[in-house]
């Protein structure tokens, strides 16, 4: 669920010890945990000049899960050669040899078992992804977690000072690169929020002082499906794809709609005197969840898909917004006030308990992966607008920047593969 307006690579850097690059989209990782498991990543055979052992090993790093060994490090053998490996230090060593430039066979060893734990062939569209898709494989092997090195991201890149400023929606891979231009406006663009199918985004844009929610489809089409005379703002799909809640003030007063995409009809849902806004639905599609500031401050609601009764489903004191469910459910990412500042933190809704994961202090618009494993939002970082990815307990942060510009409002892609 995204903030409204009313609340608030062409390259590609890897900041490992082993590793440094300069580009236009920084991405740098630090803090792994205590308890990362060694892994050796072997100079994959037959790679086609994308370099996919340091693809495979940053993202295994960015988990928290594993520190891939220095290549340095590595002895004068063999794969197989166990025991050689256990004195390097490694736990686990991974190879592959390219069968053509997409495809490919991968070995996963157990150090300690002395034997081959997997062993598979993958392909994909290109040996990045494929890179990609390896690192899933192993984490799945290792955790029995979908890993998510394969899907996308969404944000907003803003350039320029007031007199001539550019907003730009960006998608790109996991680790910032494959970077590309949806769509651009010297007007501010807001919100983007992905379609259950992948294909399309849904984001908030001005026309002619027209506040738009357009839908965006990655192949290129493009329409408005919203627009009124104030704000038209924080869209968000339904788990179907067959509708979009957003947020209308067609009386001067934000409330929660409900567009049926098909038909173009629309249904208010509520209808209240404080601002009801940043809808976001149910993983099961049967329930709304949104923030309103009824109670005096901003806090999380929730309702059912049809509108009725509203009931507050963050406990304590003081301003709880900017949530966003996992997959599973079972609790929000949001923004809470802390001290005069702004931190991500997450809220299991049977327990109710609130574990901070930030110490910023304009940490919001937090965003799960489709894991429920890892969580993206945007900070400022040395005066800059970034960002950053963490586990779902806070460690491990990757931060993305642009040194051109202030990244904003990320939006995690949804995991359409088989």
């Amino acid at each position: 669920m995204k903030h409204s307006n009313k609340w608030k690579l062409l390259g590609l850097s890897l900041l490992l010890p082993w590793f440094s690059a300069q580009a236009q989209v920084e991405v740098n990782v630090s803090g792994a945990q205590v308890a990362a498991r060694p892994i050796a990543i072997l100079p994959i055979q037959g790679d086609p000049g994308v370099k996919m052992d340091y693809l495979i090993a940053s993202d295994l790093h960015k988990t928290g899960l594993f520190q891939p060994l220095d290549p340095g490090s590595f002895p004068a053998a063999g794969a197989d050669n166990y025991p050689a490996w256990k004195q390097a230090g490694a736990d686990y060593v991974v190879s592959g040899n390219m069968q053509g430039g997409s495809s490919g066979q991968f070995s996963l060893g157990d150090i300690n078992a002395g034997g081959v734990l997997a062993s598979d062939n993958l392909s994909d569209a290109d040996a990045r992804q494929l890179a990609h898709q390896v690192s899933d494989w192993i984490l799945y092997r290792l955790t029995g977690k979908r890993g998510v090195f394969g899907t996308q991201l969404a944000y907003i890149l803003e350039q320029g000072g007031k007199n001539g400023r550019k907003y730009s929606l960006i998608v790109s891979d996991v680790d910032g690169a494959n970077r590309r231009e949806l769509y651009t406006s010297s007007e501010p663009i807001l919100s983007p929020s992905w379609a259950p199918n992948g294909r399309a985004i849904a984001f908030v844009t001005y026309a002619n002082h027209y506040a738009q929610i357009v839908i965006q489809e990655l192949g290129g089409g493009r329409r408005v499906v919203a627009q009124g005379n104030g704000i038209s703002s924080a869209p968000a799909f339904s788990p179907d794809g067959n509708y979009l809640a957003f947020v209308q003030s067609d009386n001067n007063n934000p409330d929660i709609y409900l567009l049926n995409l098909a038909s173009g009809s629309k249904t208010r849902l509520t209808d209240h005197s404080a601002i009801d806004t940043e809808p976001a639905f149910s993983p099961d599609g049967n329930y709304i969840y949104f923030t309103s500031d009824r109670s005096g401050s901003p806090q999380i609601y929730r309702m059912g898909r049809n509108g009725g009764s509203a009931e507050r489903v963050v406990s304590g004191n003081g301003y709880s917004a900017n949530s966003d469910l996992s997959p599973d459910g079972s609790s929000l990412v949001l923004t809470r006030q802390s001290g005069g500042g702004y931190q991500i933190g997450t809220y299991d809704l049977a327990s109710k308990r609130f574990d901070a994961l930030t110490n910023g202090r304009l940490d919001e618009g937090a965003s799960f992966a489709p894991n429920g494993q890892l969580i993206i939002y945007a900070t400022k970082e040395g005066g800059r607008s970034v960002l950053k990815v963490i586990n779902s307990k806070g460690g491990v942060a990757q931060t993305l920047s642009d040194p051109n510009g202030r990244l904003r409002d990320p939006a995690w892609s949804p995991d359409t593969r088989p």
